[in-house]
């Protein structure tokens, strides 16, 4: 059983790293054991759009630097390297501290089938972007479209896909999966995604 708990904060269940636009690593999950933090990579493609987790490695929890954004999401602090390019010939690097941020998944609330969900559309908005909320179809643009097919690229996707009981809106580009949006509700009328990387961290849509 993997469980947690840091000054009253429960660390319980599975937590999806939150992408921004400046992380370009595959999705990945966290589960907290003790004072270990466990990472998980998933599959390059899932079967029948079923997720498989598997442990890639593990770290100390009580040497990390962290702090809890909302009882539901948690910031983890690394350092790292920022790489300036001045010239041709001349580059400097500085040691840099990033925060990533991981946010607990829950079971979806549904009473829709998966063929159902798949069905759906939705129009979306975060953040003054409107997203097309709707599976299985390019969502590239007609004239990106042109381009991908003379060039035999395949566009941007939604595609649905389940870890354990909870499903994920996963944009995959060229047939590689770049970000998982969890849904925390979904039915006829309306749809709940969460886990965006920046407030709202969840929107619902209707």
């Amino acid at each position: 059983m993997i469980f947690n708990s840091v000054n009253g904060q429960n660390l319980s269940g599975t937590w999806l790293m939150i992408k921004d636009g400046h992380t370009y690593a595959d999705p990945m999950f966290i589960e907290f054991k003790n004072d270990e933090i466990l990472h998980y990579e998933i599959s390059k493609k899932s079967e029948n759009g079923i997720l498989e987790k598997k442990l890639v490695y593990s770290e100390k929890f009580s040497v990390t630097k962290n702090e809890f954004v909302n009882e539901n999401r948690i910031r983890l602090y690394r350092m790292g390297k920022t790489h300036t390019v001045i010239s041709e010939t001349e580059s400097n690097s500085e040691d840099t501290e990033f925060a990533i941020d991981y946010e607990r998944i829950e079971p979806t609330k549904t009473d829709l089938t998966k063929t159902e969900i798949e069905e759906s559309e939705f129009n979306v908005e975060w953040n003054n972007e409107k997203i097309r909320f709707v599976f299985n179809k390019d969502l590239s643009s007609p004239t990106i479209q042109e381009i991908n097919k003379r060039r035999k690229r395949e566009g941007r996707k939604l595609i649905l896909e389940k870890l354990n009981e909870t499903y994920f809106g996963a944009i995959y580009d060229n047939k590689t999966r770049e970000t998982l949006i969890p849904i925390r509700e979904i039915n006829a009328e309306k749809i709940t995604l969460y886990g965006f990387p920046k407030k709202p961290y969840e929107i619902t849509t209707n």
